[in-house]
């Protein structure tokens, strides 16, 4: 896959669905994580659960201003989508800490990290695997 405009263009539906898909794997084994040491808590799901839908939010926010970037070659749009998302996680974190104190902080800033760990897996793991195994089937 060749990163330009036109891959680009045509599969961010495609490609943001993969990593929302991923994402929310990971936040339900953040959970899942969670059980052993807190059991359930209220605090850290809302916490967990704020932070991995503005990580998403954010995420399409990016995508959506990348798209506009490459078809319009306006560079000012990438500070723009970044101080259009820098409040949302701040105010995001401000809200966890102040209804469900330090452990809905601490988990919505695992949330935060969602996205991220979902591009790492579905772009470094796996296609690192993908890649190795199309190099066995050549030879």
């Amino acid at each position: 896959m060749k990163w330009d405009n036109v891959w680009i263009m045509s599969n961010s539906t495609n490609f943001k669905l993969q990593i929302f898909k991923y994402t929310l794997a990971i936040a339900v084994l953040f959970e899942a994580g969670s059980l052993p040491l807190l059991g359930f808590s209220v605090e850290y799901t809302c916490g967990l659960l704020a932070g991995t839908v503005v990580s998403m939010v954010s995420f399409s926010i990016m995508l959506t201003m990348s798209k506009r970037i490459l078809s319009s070659g306006q560079k000012w749009m990438a500070s723009a989508g970044y101080m259009l998302r820098l409040p949302i996680y701040g105010l995001t974190f401000f809200i966890c800490i102040k209804v469900g104190g330090i452990i809905a902080a601490i988990a919505c800033l695992l949330g935060f990290i969602t996205v991220t760990v979902a591009i790492i897996f579905v772009h470094g793991i796996i296609a690192k695997d993908r890649e190795k195994e199309a190099k066995t089937w050549k030879n």
